[in-house]
């Protein structure tokens, strides 16, 4: 036993000195470091902290494995306690044994027997103990740690500032050797008189400084004049100026005068001197500071870093240099793709500190291709003739030479990415609980989320087709069958959207779905069915938009393959080495470009299935390796001479790059004829039936035409007579109408009221100008459009009250409902009546014709009536085809149907004796036609047979309305009364945009001169 109390109190007082010394070495080490570190800025100090490193580390040490030691580590009594705390097995037993050996060895009490019994027993159980067991080495362990973190943290900081630490030893170490004074340092002199010649570069003037305490700031270069009294005789004066001494000029055993150059930025100081060769006096450092010649400061203000332009295009740089002291030269320096070195340009320049001026760069005198990038900048020198002129140079920019192949692979890309989620969509409705015979609410409500993404899917659709619309070369079929997908697609999808509301809604009002579950699961089942149609159609577009880029690159790497052949024949002609030379370097440069086209080549094809060319024979012409390996053949002739055999090797792959080209052409001839060739004859019959149509609605309107002369003049002067009475009071409904539809809340009624609302604005408005400029005809058009589109907003009024009734929504909302639908039945008769009374203006139709020219005008009718049903029957065929593809989109189908609703009105226009507005319904709807013809052939580009292509947003880019600029323009007849209708519709649209207060009487004069 006492062997394991003397084990426990050694391996304490082991463990404190361990402790003691890991924190002193820790300690020791810290002043080390800091000393060191110090010693840069005040090495007094830091010496100090240096010489007491090793004394406060071993007192650390000591302090734990002495004195501490003696505080914790106790006696027998103390340890047995320990002992017992830390072993509970051994409880109070070793403290009652220390206490029982006591009182053996004074007087006993008790049976000596048991006490030796106990004791025995105590020496066997404690011979297990092991003292590591009983002593806590945490603390010694932490202890250690915590010396390792701060010791890797001292080594850190050692890494990044080592040289200084070194040079803050090196500081204390010099002044710990020298001497405190070698002489008397203190203010020796008066003020300073500094006179700064400054060099001739900087174009300062020289300038004196009465009464400076001797401060220096001044340019490199700078002459320096100092003029001081010394405040005792001397016999010798100098500067120390930065270690290099100039001797000062003494007058009068007081005035000192010197010169030198400022060179490097320190101190100086002076020093006096007697008879003998010891200092007598040491001034203290006084500042010198050399200021810095800055290198010129260039700024590229326009264009923007990156600009897309045209090959040959003139681009304006403005740009703006400045510099300390002036300028001597500026540079416009850029590189074209292969060049060896930059071109520089010189630039105007302005006298002075300041440059700025503009600069057109005309590139059409850069050999550059599509696709090619310009790095350019502006460099600016100054005029530094001390150390050197320094240079400046703006930002690097990049000119990017328009390449129709790149816009074409990044729109297809675009597409690609969309039809990818088109795809992850049709996933989630399939695998969605919507179309499940038993329904679960909440996991319906779930899948809103998927109405949530299918919606952002054709909002980014939608704006994907509106960027690429406005921009060039991009092909229009994809443009339009983005926006038809969207189109289509998005009324599902929302239909989906709006169902699932109305399910849940029913739900929670009612407990039962009233039918809406099962509609719920049609209509997903339609988004499904479009879903895959279009998928489909997509996926074929986009292959084929890869063909003819494929053609296009075969077709660019046929060029630079022409472009070598002839590199070489003139090479052959020519055989000079510096041509040589360059030959060379344009094969290179052409070896990159072909290499480049070959591999955006593979990655396009990469992306189309296998049925749409012959992806094996196309594979084996566009190996990297075996195109590599013709064209280091030909390089390789070139450097042996053997032109002929280099133009024979470069024959050989046109030959093959010819036969490639043939197979690009004849699959996209062909594309799509495979996977859709019911689609093909359909469309091919479409578009032969849609030209019949156009040609026979000419042929009609030119014998309507014949008869509408005969009634002209008579009902002008009646309609102004007539409708000025009421003029007045229809003005007053029509702004009353217009009132109440400005303060409309689509949305208080459905997603569907948003378009009767803005027509109805729109024709009220209309109305309203027509009325304006006495223009009763067209008024009456616009109110009874109006009339129609107020009807629409009145009936979803009178739904959406019953719906709220229906499904029990609180009462406020059902009131508010109720309001909305009296007030819009209030303004579709107040529409109504405006109307009724612009209609009682006219008089009855065809009382001016002929017998003979009524039957004329009936027969035409009638075959307007036929003309009206073959528009019904394109329009049926157009549906047919888009259970298919989505070729025409929401836009054309209301285009043919407007064609038809303008023959049918033709066609009662001429029953009614009405040959003026007939022609003119009739013109509307042949023009009609022949927009919808031009899209649907611009589309095709001329193709036979094949995928379909789609029509919607062809005709719709920026700046352009659909019609071919060479195309004749028919000018507008005039009708019976006044101006064609569509003009003065156009031009009744331009006076809504307003004029300034002091022109509004002279414009509304020009606009009433013109619809006349």
């Amino acid at each position: 036993m006492e062997a394991l109390l003397s084990a426990v109190r050694a391996r304490q007082r082991r463990y404190l000195w361990l402790q003691g010394t890991a924190l002193g070495f820790v300690a020791a080490c810290l002043l080390w470091v800091g000393g060191g570190l110090l010693g840069l800025v005040a090495p007094r100090i830091g010496g100090s902290m240096l010489g007491l490193a090793l004394p406060v580390g071993a007192a650390v040490a000591c302090g734990f494995g002495l004195w501490l030691a003696r505080r914790q580590v106790g006696d027998d009594l103390l340890t047995a306690r320990l002992v017992g705390q830390r072993r509970p097995e051994l409880s109070l037993d070793v403290l009652a044994a220390v206490e029982l050996r006591r009182e053996q060895d004074g007087q006993a009490n008790g049976s000596p027997e048991l006490a030796d019994a106990f004791l025995s027993q105590m020496d066997t159980r404690v011979r297990t103990v092991d003292a590591r067991s009983v002593v806590d080495g945490r603390p010694a362990q932490r202890s250690a740690l915590a010396a390792c973190g701060v010791l890797l943290a001292l080594a850190l900081v050692l890494g990044l500032f080592g040289e200084k630490w070194g040079a803050g030893v090196k500081r204390i170490l010099e002044v710990a050797r020298t001497p405190v004074a070698q002489a008397q340092v203190e203010p020796i002199t008066g003020d300073i008189e500094l006179t700064y010649r400054y060099p001739a570069y900087t174009g300062l003037s020289q300038r004196t400084v009465p009464g400076t305490d001797g401060a220096v700031s001044a340019p490199a270069g700078t002459e320096v004049v100092l003029k001081t009294r010394s405040d005792r005789p001397v016999e010798r004066a100098e500067l120390v100026i930065n270690d290099e001494t100039v001797p000062l000029q003494v007058t009068g055993n007081r005035d000192l005068e010197g010169t030198f150059i400022a060179k490097k930025t320190g101190h100086y100081r002076f020093v006096f001197y007697a008879r003998r060769e010891k200092p007598l006096a040491v001034g203290p450092d006084i500042p010198l500071t050399v200021e810095a010649d800055k290198a010129p400061q260039v700024t590229l203000m326009t264009p923007a870093a990156e600009l897309e332009v045209d090959p040959g295009q003139k681009v304006t740089l403005k740009y703006e240099a400045t510099d300390d002291y002036g300028l001597s030269g500026l540079s416009l320096v850029f590189r074209t793709p292969g060049a060896q070195k930059d071109t520089r340009v010189p630039l105007r320049r302005e006298d002075g500190r300041r440059s700025r001026d503009t600069y057109t760069w005309d590139l059409g005198s850069l050999k550059v291709d599509p696709g090619d990038r310009i790095t350019y900048f502006v460099e600016a020198q100054d005029n530094d003739a001390v150390e050197g002129p320094k240079k400046g140079v703006s930002r690097t920019q990049v000119l990017r030479i328009y390449s129709a192949a790149e816009h074409h692979r990044a729109a297809l890309e675009k597409a690609e990415q969309l039809w990818g989620r088109m795809v992850d969509h049709l996933a989630d409705r399939l695998e969605g609980p919507d179309r499940d015979k038993q329904k679960d609410a909440q996991a319906i409500a779930s899948a809103a989320s998927v109405d949530t993404s299918g919606q952002q899917l054709i909002t980014d659709m939608r704006t994907l087709a509106q960027t690429l619309s406005r921009e060039r070369d991009v092909p229009t079929e994809l443009v339009s069958a983005l926006a038809n997908i969207s189109e289509s697609l998005g009324s599902h999808i929302n239909g989906t959207a709006d169902f699932r509301r109305l399910y849940l809604r029913t739900q929670r009002a009612r407990g039962e779905d009233w039918g809406t579950g099962n509609r719920l699961s049609g209509v997903v089942t339609e988004e499904i069915a479009e879903l895959e149609k279009d998928i489909l159609y997509l996926e074929a577009l986009l292959d084929r938009q890869k063909l003819e880029a494929l053609q296009e690159m075969g077709k660019q790497l046929a060029g630079e393959r022409r472009e070598l052949s002839r590199l070489i024949e003139q090479f052959k002609a020519n055989p000079d080495e510096s041509a040589r030379q360059a030959v060379m370097e344009q094969i290179q440069q052409l070896k990159a470009r072909i290499q480049e086209l070959m591999q955006r080549m593979a990655e396009m094809r990469k992306g189309i299935r296998d049925e749409h060319l012959n992806a094996e024979a196309l594979s084996e012409m566009m190996k990297d390796q075996d195109m590599q390996s013709a064209l280091d053949d030909v390089e390789k002739l070139m450097r042996e001479g053997k032109t002929d055999e280099a133009l024979a090797k470069l024959q050989e792959l046109g030959m093959q790059m010819d036969e490639m080209l043939k197979g690009l052409d004849e699959a996209n001839e062909e594309f799509g004829g495979e996977q859709y060739p019911e689609l093909a004859e359909k469309f091919g019959k479409f578009m032969e039936d849609l030209k019949g149509t156009v040609d026979e609605q000419q042929r009609v309107a030119e014998q309507t035409r014949q008869l509408r002369d005969q009634a002209r003049a008579q009902n002008k002067e009646r309609l102004s007579e007539r409708g000025e009475s009421i003029k007045s009071d229809l003005m007053r409904k029509v702004q009353q109408a217009q009132q109440s539809y400005d303060k409309l809340n689509p949305e208080h009624l459905n997603s569907r009221a948003a378009r009767p609302l803005e027509e109805a604005q729109s024709e009220l408005r209309n109305v309203e100008n027509a009325l304006k400029v006495n223009d009763f005809d067209l008024a009456a058009e616009a109110a009874a459009r109006a009339e129609d589109a107020a009807r629409q907003l009145a009936g979803m009024g009178e739904q959406q009250k019953q719906l709220d009734e229906m499904f029990g929504n609180p009462p406020e909302v059902r009131q508010q409902s109720s309001e909305l639908a009296q007030r819009l039945d209030r303004d579709a008769r107040n529409v109504q009546d405006v109307n009724k009374q612009l209609q009682s203006l006219f008089p009855p139709p065809g009382s001016q014709l002929s017998q003979q020219e009524k039957q004329q005008l009936q027969q035409l009718s009638q075959q307007q009536q036929q003309l009206e049903q073959r528009a019904q029957d394109l329009r049926q065929q157009m549906e047919e085809m888009e259970q298919t593809a989505p070729l025409f989109g929401e836009e054309a189908s209301q285009q043919m149907e407007g064609v038809g609703q303008r023959m049918g009105e033709a066609a009662q226009r001429m029953q009614g004796k009405d040959p003026g507005r007939g022609y003119g319904e009739q013109q509307a709807a042949l023009e009609g036609l022949r927009q919808f013809q031009q899209q649907m052939q611009q589309g095709q580009k001329g193709r036979k047979g094949g995928l379909p292509l789609p029509g919607g947003m062809s005709g719709r880019k920026q700046g352009n309305s659909g019609r071919d600029p060479k195309d004749q323009v028919e000018l507008p007849d005039e009708d019976a009364f006044q101006a064609p209708k569509e003009f003065r519709k156009d031009l009744l649209d331009a006076m809504k945009q307003g004029a300034p207060e002091k022109y509004r009487e002279q414009v509304k004069r020009y606009y009433e001169e013109l619809v006349k």
